[in-house]
């Protein structure tokens, strides 16, 4: 009985963790930074974690909002504040995913699905130190690419889904998000219009779907046919 009660509250320590700290990082922005400046570094952080629109939109929109506001006298400020923030956002949503995903598995049918291609993909990394590089790599870069579903979310569960480490994980995520938000940030204060045209057109959109998409349908297929394949089907 005792061993249940530690088990729930390591669960709810688990789930509540990243929201405590969460909020505890937006009182000390808020804090720190003045009012206009934070005004438009809290829509960055709300709207990259409910808004439809990734940080390959919200980073030159919030650039130029910080040009609008003070010109290029605070560039580095500007960009390390903008870096910090989606980055910030990408790591934590990470870290909720990796912690509680495996709640996950606890569902009828679809739990099982999740578990059998976690091994499955646990299996064919497990002794292949290339492979393994190969998929970080491959983790790292997508996180960074400018694309619907790129972000620390997706990204997360897409590394579970192909047998990746929880540590290799929250690090591919943290430095493709890093490498991505700083290059767009940089970016933005020479093209941002343009890149908001380009990355907020429907069509790149849809692109950024259709990848996400084509990358899911293709783990599941490989993790379906070896089933099928398989003389010990589960």
């Amino acid at each position: 009985m005792e061993k249940k009660w530690c088990y729930f509250w390591y669960r709810i320590g688990l789930f509540f963790i990243p929201i405590i700290i969460s909020a505890i990082f937006i009182i000390l922005v808020w804090l720190g930074l003045e009012q206009s400046m934070f005004v438009i570094i809290g829509l960055l952080l709300l709207s990259y974690f409910i808004s439809p629109f990734g940080r390959e939109v919200l980073i030159p929109v919030a650039i130029i909002s910080f040009m609008g506001l003070h010109g290029t006298s605070q560039m580095v400020l500007d960009i390390a504040l903008v870096v910090i923030i989606v980055v910030f956002v990408d790591v934590m949503c990470s870290i909720f995913l990796l912690w509680n995903l495996d709640l996950l598995k606890y569902l009828p049918v679809f739990g099982k699905w999740i578990e059998g291609i976690e091994r499955f993909g646990h299996q064919k990394l497990k002794n292949s130190r290339k492979k393994q590089q190969n998929i970080f790599l491959a983790i790292t870069g997508y996180v960074a690419l400018p694309f619907q579903g790129s972000g620390g979310i997706m990204s997360t569960i897409i590394g579970m889904l192909t047998g990746m480490t929880k540590q290799r994980v929250w690090l591919a995520v943290w430095i493709g998000s890093f490498i991505g938000s700083l290059t767009m940030a940089i970016l933005s204060f020479s093209m941002g219009q343009v890149m908001i045209d380009i990355f907020g057109s429907t069509a790149w959109y849809f692109l950024g779907l259709f990848l996400l998409v084509s990358i899911v349908i293709y783990i599941i297929l490989r993790y379906r046919n070896n089933r099928l394949n398989s003389p010990n089907k589960e």
